[in-house]
């Protein structure tokens, strides 16, 4: 990451992406993707579509296997629930 850093942040200047995602959104929005896809290439000897075909594929457990937390308000005693109500 550290190498691409400061290609990204001069391209920020002409990419509207990146302006207003930032730099961290543009790696996660974008990169992040494509390095999944070239790993499950990789991984599974597969071309890009199919790659892509097994990543579509696999959202549904994924979600399930790494389900998250419904986010939760807390208050200063570090209590509340989602609305900042004792539950």
């Amino acid at each position: 990451m550290t190498s691409f850093a400061p290609k990204v942040r001069r391209l920020a200047a002409s990419d509207k992406l990146i302006a207003s995602a930032g730099v961290a959104g543009y790696v996660q929005a974008v990169l992040a993707p494509e390095l999944a896809v070239m790993l499950v290439m990789e991984d599974m000897r597969v071309d890009e579509d199919e790659a892509r075909a097994i990543l579509r594929n696999s959202k549904e457990i994924g979600d399930l296997l790494n389900e998250e937390e419904d986010e939760m308000i807390r208050d200063e005693d570090g209590e509340g629930g989602e609305d900042g109500e004792d539950t």
